[in-house]
């Protein structure tokens, strides 16, 4: 006797389909990605190590959020002499940002090559702006301690000098989160830190010495608002002259200057 033969096909064991997810609005996709940022940068880092369609959209979220931080504490920096300060100041500040970023890109990718690293210069980027990204959104989050500190600081004759170092303090330390992030999670995925190390501190000095150009920030009280500075000396003469400065009032040995045009303390 023939067995009779099922007419129902064996069935296949069902291959999961990856959800596609709608499109979403720029500011949802940009506000998405800051909140991925604060909550786990390195599932950020994760998804630019994979590569992917989503890659090429990436860099565009991840400067906006960098540029939104560091605009709103620029303008806030500007804000401690004048509305229109912060106003000039924001876009200045921006412009350190990401040009400084601009101009040390070609070196990250480098160095990365120099040690074995494979990933493309699109992820280069990407994983650049990460640390750029989280320094913004820092920034973003210390504004309301720095509109603490400026307020309680910034009484004339010296407090201009408290107010400009405690710039430079932080901004240091939103920089040090954001390369902090990256190394973190570079280590966590297996991978070489020496050439970001090296990077960071090129892209230090050079966004050190950008600000400089690019100044005033605020402008020394008494003195006429200018939308750019001259340019003398370099920016780490001015950092050290400004340290000084802040020493002298600490110690009340501090005293006002005959002559402006000199002190580079003056021009940021």
């Amino acid at each position: 006797m023939s067995l009779p033969v099922s007419s129902v096909a064996p069935s296949e064991s069902p291959v999961p389909s990856v959800p596609v997810l709608p499109a979403l609005p720029a500011s949802a996709s940009i506000l998405r990605t800051a909140e991925l940022l604060l909550r786990n940068p390195s599932a950020v880092l994760a998804q630019v190590q994979a590569g992917g369609p989503e890659l090429r959209e990436l860099p565009l979220r991840l400067a906006v959020c960098a540029l939104i931080g560091f605009g709103a504490f620029g303008f806030l920096l500007g804000l401690t002499r004048s509305p229109l300060a912060g106003l000039a100041a924001a876009p200045k500040l921006m412009l350190v940002g990401l040009g400084s970023l601009a101009v040390c890109l070609p070196a990250l990718h480098v160095y990365g090559r120099l040690l074995g690293g494979r990933g493309s210069a699109l992820q280069a980027v990407c994983e650049a702006l990460v640390a750029l990204s989280t320094t913004g959104l820092t920034l973003l989050g210390l504004c309301p301690v720095w509109l603490a500190f400026a307020n309680a600081v910034n009484h004339p004759p010296t407090g201009y000098f408290h107010v400009m170092l405690g710039s430079l303090a932080f901004l240091g330390l939103a920089a040090l989160r954001g390369v902090w992030v990256l190394v973190k999670a570079l280590r966590i995925q297996g991978r070489t830190t020496l050439h970001l190390l090296a990077w960071t501190a090129l892209y230090g000095m050079v966004g050190i010495q950008m600000a400089w150009v690019v100044r005033p920030f605020v402008g020394t009280p008494g003195s006429p608002s200018v939308a750019f500075r001259p340019l003398e000396r370099s920016a780490f003469d001015a950092a050290s002259t400004l340290w000084r400065s802040n020493v002298d009032s600490l110690t009340g040995d501090w005293r006002p200057r005959s002559s402006d045009s000199e002190d580079p303390e003056e021009r940021w």
